[in-house]
C-alpha cells in the first residue's frame, strides 16, 4: 500500500510543480525570497489584448500571501509585484506607461488623481526605453520605501508613497480594470484561456 501510494504521488508531482503557460510563455509559480522579501507567489496572470483583438503583454502578479479578494489585495502592505511581459515585437515603454496612465484616471478620484500626478508623471519618465517582444518590465511595492521600477532588469528609480502603488494596482484588479477577464485571471477567481477569437493579432506593432 505505501508503495502504491508513493507512485501515485510521484505520478501527480509534475503537475503539481508545473507553471502556468501563456502563450507559450512559462510564468514561474514563485519568485525565491531574496534578502529584502519571502518567497513571493504567483496571485495570477493573463494576457492584455488591446481592443479585444492585439495581444500586447502577459501581466503576472505576485504577492506574499495570495489572495481572491481584491480589496485585501491592494489594502496588504506587503511586497507586490506587477510584472509586464511583452508579446508585441517592439513597443515604447514611454507609450505602455501612457496607457497605464489613462487607465489609472479610471479608477482614482479628481481629488487623487489630483495628489498623484507628480508621482505619475515620475513612472511615465522612467519607462524611457523600447521594449522588444520577450522582454519585461516589473513595477512592485517595496514596504516601508516605494514603488520600485524594474526596466529589462535594471532599476530606474524608487517613488514613495502606497497610495499611488495602490492607484497603479487597481489598474489590474479595481472597480475599472482594464479587463474583467483579465481582473478574474489575475485574481486567480478563473484559470487563464486563450481566447477563441480569430481575428487576434499576434506580434504586431503599435
Amino acid at each position: 500500500m505505501k508503495r502504491v501510494f508513493v507512485a501515485f504521488c510521484l505520478s501527480v508531482l509534475p503537475f503539481l510543480s508545473s507553471a502556468l503557460t501563456i502563450d507559450g510563455v512559462d510564468i514561474p509559480e514563485v519568485i525565491p525570497a531574496t534578502s529584502e522579501h519571502s518567497e513571493l507567489k504567483l496571485n495570477g496572470a493573463s494576457m492584455r489584448i488591446l481592443y479585444g483583438v492585439v495581444d500586447t503583454y502577459i501581466g503576472q502578479l505576485y504577492v506574499e500571501n495570495p489572495t481572491t479578494d481584491a480589496t485585501a489585495l491592494i489594502a496588504a502592505d506587503e511586497y507586490k509585484r506587477m510584472v509586464f511581459h511583452t508579446v508585441l515585437k517592439r513597443v515604447s515603454g514611454r507609450r505602455m506607461a501612457t496607457a497605464l496612465y489613462e487607465a489609472l484616471q479610471l479608477n482614482t478620484t479628481p481629488e487623487e488623481a489630483k495628489v498623484l500626478e507628480a508621482r505619475i508623471q515620475q513612472v511615465i519618465e522612467l519607462f524611457d526605453t523600447r521594449f522588444k517582444k520577450g522582454e519585461n518590465g516589473y513595477i512592485e511595492w517595496v514596504p516601508g520605501k516605494g514603488s520600485r521600477i524594474v526596466i529589462k532588469g535594471k532599476e530606474k528609480g524608487i517613488i514613495p508613497g502606497k497610495d499611488l502603488n495602490d492607484a497603479i494596482l487597481r489598474i489590474w484588479v479595481g472597480e475599472n480594470p482594464v479587463g474583467e477577464t483579465f481582473k478574474k485571471h489575475v485574481l486567480g477567481l478563473e484559470e487563464y484561456q486563450p481566447p477563441k477569437s480569430a481575428v487576434r493579432r499576434k506580434g504586431g506593432r503599435r
